[in-house]
């Protein structure tokens, strides 16, 4: 029987209330299953069923969960959970939100833990640190899970997930060996960019009327002819490259780039000083971003950022990626 599109999208907002590993070999089973009691003509699961998928969804995350001892010790000490819930463990590592929840939670949660203590001995934790540098401390550690999101998911990854000597392994253990490279897609990134110095040089020229500005346009132009120059002549000739694998970039990279496009205006309106620098830097730029954004629109598919950065910065060919050392699944599936 083949199943609606809207049907299909429905049964799966409702899944989210099952574990990441149980939607992966499941999710399909579950969908035929509700389409066969929904009948031909659905195109939305009903309510009723849509909540008994969500009670059966959260008990299964309830019986498949670690004690809350043992889930303590790992979110806060970095304890290492026995293979019995190694599953649970790749399922939060992999979490999207899993950076913020370390940069963010864990260190408020620790603030939370000291605050009994802090008010014994000073009075409460205003003593200690100034409420402002409290909120700046705890945005802070947002700031830097963004930035050191892959860098984070990939140590815990191997702390917590890859098999130790003597220990049984799990569907969801790991053992280290020779992955491809991961590169974003260009075409994606730099329009990002391009559209975010746009709107930093449009706030900055509004703010402040300067003839430094016209002198970052003159200066921005030769750079854009250059870059220009650069990726018209090396980019038909760039080498194959068999260890890539080009990827689309996430949500956590786009939000970075718009964080900080966000920052550069917010300097601009609430800081008079910044502005003309941030402004001349905008305008700099903007000419060479909109020629590698043009490249990128009317050149090959297959262009990573790497590339187009390096292309226009250095005039040169890049580099040919290597296989480097990553995590594998340490049991491959046979069937």
């Amino acid at each position: 029987m083949t199943i609606d599109p809207r049907f299909e999208r429905s049964v799966h907002r409702w899944l989210r209330a099952y574990p990441r590993r149980w939607r992966t070999h499941r999710a399909d089973e579950m969908t035929a299953v509700l389409a066969d009691l929904a009948g031909a003509d659905a195109r939305r699961i009903g309510l009723r069923d849509g909540l008994g998928v969500v009670r059966a969804g959260l008990l299964t995350r309830l019986r498949t969960r670690p004690p809350l001892r043992q889930v303590a010790a790992y979110r806060l000490l970095g304890r290492r959970l026995s293979p019995q819930y190694r599953a649970w463990v790749r399922d939060d590592i992999e979490g999207a939100l899993y950076p913020l929840r370390v940069g963010v939670v864990v260190p408020f949660s620790l603030v939370m833990v000291m605050f009994p203590f802090l008010t014994l001995v000073g009075g409460g934790p205003v003593e200690f640190m100034p409420r402002g540098m409290m909120v700046a401390w705890i945005v802070g550690g947002g700031g830097m899970s963004l930035v050191l999101g892959p860098w984070r998911r990939r140590s815990d990854a191997r702390k917590h997930l890859v098999a130790e000597r003597g220990e049984m392994l799990t569907d969801q253990s790991l053992l280290f060996g020779w992955v491809m490279r991961d590169r974003l897609r260009a075409r994606p990134m730099v329009g990002l960019v391009t559209l975010l110095a746009l709107a930093t040089a449009v706030v900055g020229v509004v703010t402040v009327r300067n003839a430094v500005l016209g002198v970052a346009v003159l200066v921005g132009l030769p750079l854009a002819i250059l870059v220009a120059w650069n990726l018209q002549r090396r980019l038909p000739h760039r080498p194959l490259q068999p260890a890539r694998r080009l990827v689309d970039p996430v949500r956590r990279q786009l939000a970075l780039a718009v964080l900080l496009g966000a920052g550069a205006i917010a300097l601009c309106v609430a800081v008079h000083s910044l502005v003309t620098p941030i402004a001349v830097g905008a305008l700099v730029v903007l000419p060479s971003a909109a020629v590698a954004w043009w490249s990128t629109v009317h050149g090959p598919d297959d262009l990573a950022l790497a590339d187009v950065v390096h292309i226009a910065v250095t005039g040169q060919s890049p580099p040919v990626d290597t296989y480097r050392e990553g995590l594998v699944p340490a049991l491959l599936a046979t069937d």
